[in-house]
């Protein structure tokens, strides 16, 4: 039996967010109506909203008023053909306002994203305020009050945050004050980037600094923790005290990488009795040219976001055993500050034409039933060069890349970005205002 709904909360929640842009809206509106019986996650028909379950009234009206409003609503069924849509931004290196967040919050909700993971340390920067360890925290950050007004509004909005906090590597900033627990390396000097993880005093402190993020995320459901880029994997000679530890663990046929392994295993571990689903970046692990004598635990998620060095697993060594993956594609979805690094700033059209949801980085194409696997689909926005654009000018560029990735996930007919020029607008006009 079909159910009427007329009064629910999200129906009203989406539908507001439209009218803050300045949308009027019409005086006949459509009726939500939840059928559990539908094969989609909506319909659109004949002035009715459908949806599957309640759960899915938001993104169904968010998307029934972007299209009304852009002249492109049309009847029929959608479905996300991926569960989850994640924003990742570097905070870490680049100082964003609560209003400019509350911006890509908006942004986000039009095209139907579920996520925005806050990267919010780097080797240049840590950006919320630390109440246990104050010397970590750079000149300009976010207070805790503020990412708590964050966390609310984007729960009004129907998007979840994701802490980020990178270790053992990209931890300059973070060690800056204590170099004792920097790593050793075969020269005699230290790593200012990475944490000597053989150290139990300086495994205990970042420990701690999880403990305290994981308070103020409480109600996050994912946690990331990094664990990429932590050292030249391929010259593990360069720290000769990793080596002897891990011979010392696993024996001779060991290489070094075993004590990371370890630390990232001991860490997820940690973050989980902490009450989170963890997540890692996967060029450390499973190394083609490794025999690594201990894996990787099975309790995380893969965001699998490079390939470039080839002695990387591929994508398909990680489905093959198991996990959830996150598809970062660099290729296609990393927003790199400055072009840094050999990346060219991702375009509309570049998504629209270019990219299948098969698509890992590298080009790898993965089998269709692998995502089933693939819980989410990530844009990345990095600040290599932080300097290189300005907070409004990173968040106006994102808009148009959101707007290819939803187009790809509801496996919709690509349409032209001017398409979504007044909804550009609109949004443009409240976020100034809001500045103001």
């Amino acid at each position: 039996m079909n159910e009427a709904h007329n009064e629910f909360v999200d129906y009203k929640k989406a539908t507001a967010l439209f009218a803050t842009m300045g949308w009027q809206m019409p005086d006949h509106q459509p009726q939500i109506v939840l059928r559990p019986s539908l094969d989609a996650d909506f319909r659109f028909e004949k002035q009715q909203i459908i949806v599957s379950t309640p759960e899915k009234v938001y993104p169904a009206t968010t998307k029934y008023w972007r299209d009304f409003f852009t002249d492109q609503l049309r009847e029929g069924s959608y479905t996300a053909a991926i569960p989850e849509r994640c924003l990742m931004i570097d905070i870490g290196r680049k100082f964003y306002s609560l209003m400019d967040l509350k911006a890509v919050v908006r942004s986000m909700a039009c095209f139907q994203f579920t996520h925005l993971q806050l990267h919010f340390s780097e080797n240049e920067g840590f950006r919320i305020e630390s109440e246990q360890f104050p010397e970590i925290v750079s000149e300009e950050y976010l207070t805790k009050q503020e990412i708590r007004e964050l966390i609310a509004y984007a729960h009004e909005h129907r998007i979840a945050i994701i802490p980020d906090f990178d270790s053992p590597g990209h931890l300059r900033q973070v060690l800056a004050q204590k170099p004792e627990w920097q790593l050793p390396t075969a020269d005699g000097t230290r790593d200012d980037r990475a944490l000597n993880i053989l150290d139990s005093e300086a495994v205990a402190f970042i420990q701690e600094v999880y403990r305290e993020y994981a308070q103020l995320f409480e109600d996050s459901t994912y946690f990331h923790i990094g664990a990429d880029e932590f050292i030249d994997f391929d010259h593990l000679e360069n720290f000769p005290q990793m080596v002897e530890a891990a011979r010392e663990r696993y024996g001779e046929k060991a290489s070094g990488i075993e004590v990371f392994i370890d630390y990232v295993n001991e860490l997820a571990a940690f973050v989980e009795s902490l009450g989170f689903v963890v997540r890692v970046w996967n060029d450390g692990f499973y190394r083609l040219n490794r025999q690594e004598q201990t894996t990787l635990t099975e309790n995380c998620q893969i965001s699998y976001w490079t390939r470039w060095n080839q002695n990387m697993a591929p994508a398909d060594v990680f489905f093959e055993k198991g996990y959830t993956m996150i598809n970062h594609n660099d290729n296609f979805f990393y927003y790199v500050l400055g072009e840094a690094a050999g990346y060219t700033y991702p375009t509309y059209e570049k998504i629209s034409n270019e990219f299948q949801l098969t698509t890992f980085a590298n080009g790898q194409q993965v089998a269709q039933e692998q995502l089933a696997q693939t819980q989410a689909i990530a844009l990345s926005v990095w600040a290599d060069v932080p300097e290189a654009q300005t907070s409004r000018e990173v968040i106006q560029a994102i808009f148009w890349l959101q707007a290819a990735i939803a187009q790809k996930v509801y496996q919709e007919k690509d349409r032209p970005k001017a398409a979504y020029q007044k909804l550009f607008d609109s949004w443009v006009v409240s976020y100034l205002e809001e500045g103001q």
